[in-house]
């Protein structure tokens, strides 16, 4: 994570950064909560026969609701804004910092590295500051995360182990299979790149050349050589992700389950309505929610790093 803090030191927009992470953090977590507090409220309603209480609920929470989309969408046009200015930036640094290399240096590269420094190493890094499922959503769902536990806790301890007892192998599951390969495979994908884009750039630009030669085969064979490596690498990545979501998905739905028929005997024993459970599987959801999100952007996070790391390589040399 330092050369992320370097990066964004760099920038000279680390304060303004923090700030609207912070201030697009609660959103999420907020409305799991109003979401769980709203379907308690209307099944309380409900099982009383209190429909005036019931109308008043509904107008209440869509009012807050409506309250708070309007704030999300607020800070969401700031953040877009200011996204689009560090992005820019960010070109305008590294194509500066390449111009004054030197020609040695410029030389001692390919030129489809440069290229690949240039376009997909920056946008990399532009969307580990900015993009979805990265930086900006792994702060949402470490908050969100947070307070559904706090509050599933709080409201059935049982409920809220059986829980994590389903999430828990899938963290290990994932830790083990993505996490641990993800950021060798990353680096992997971006050198295959370069070279990709070396072996192409002789098809555009020295058409010529090849015809005399007659090596229009050979310059192919090398493209798709290139090609198959890099589509190798990342099959590879999208194999282990999409995999590691499967399992989610899968202990997702045998904790379901198990939840559904402690709850029957639960409601059948008189020891929770139905309301206080309703509000216990929002939470719950929320809570599997969070989770998923947070492993996705923790995947995302540490290959995205691997383009940060080559930006400040860039920057430094």
């Amino acid at each position: 994570m330092n050369d992320l803090y370097n990066l964004i030191k760099r920038l000279g927009s680390l304060r303004k950064y923090i700030v609207l992470l912070i201030l697009r953090s609660p959103f999420e977590a907020l409305r799991s909560w109003m979401m769980a507090c709203l379907m308690k409220s209307t099944f309380l309603c409900i099982e009383t026969g209190n429909l005036e209480k019931l109308l008043s609920e509904c107008i209440i929470y869509g009012l807050i609701c409506g309250g708070l989309f309007f704030y999300n969408g607020t800070i969401w046009s700031i953040y877009a804004a200011f996204a689009t200015e560090i992005e820019a930036k960010l070109q305008k640094m590294m194509l500066c910092k390449m111009m004054k290399t030197s020609l040695r240096k410029m030389g001692s590269l390919f030129s489809g590295e440069w290229i690949t420094r240039l376009n997909s190493d920056v946008h990399g890094a532009f969307v580990l500051l900015n993009g979805s499922l990265n930086i900006p959503h792994a702060v949402v769902s470490v908050i969100n995360l947070t307070l559904s536990s706090v509050l599933l806790c709080r409201s059935s301890v049982q409920l809220f182990l059986v829980t994590w007892c389903f999430i828990l192998p899938h963290l290990l599951l994932n830790r083990r299979i993505v996490l641990n390969h993800l950021p060798k495979l990353k680096e992997d994908s971006q050198n295959a790149l370069s070279e990709c884009t070396s072996a192409i750039k002789p098809l555009i630009t020295e058409v010529e050349t090849i015809l005399i030669y007659d090596a229009g085969n050979l310059m192919i064979n090398d493209c798709e050589k290139c090609s198959r490596k890099l589509m190798k690498i990342n099959v590879n990545m999208h194999i282990r992700n999409a995999f590691s979501n499967a399992v989610l998905q899968v202990l997702g739905l045998g904790g379901y389950l198990v939840i559904m028929f402690w709850g029957f005997n639960s409601i059948h024993k008189g020891t929770i309505s139905f309301a206080d459970l309703t509000f216990s599987f929002q939470l719950r959801g929320s809570l599997v929610a969070a989770v998923l999100m947070l492993t996705m952007c923790v995947n995302n996070i540490k290959a995205n790093l691997i383009c940060v790391k080559r930006v400040n390589n860039t920057f430094n040399e």
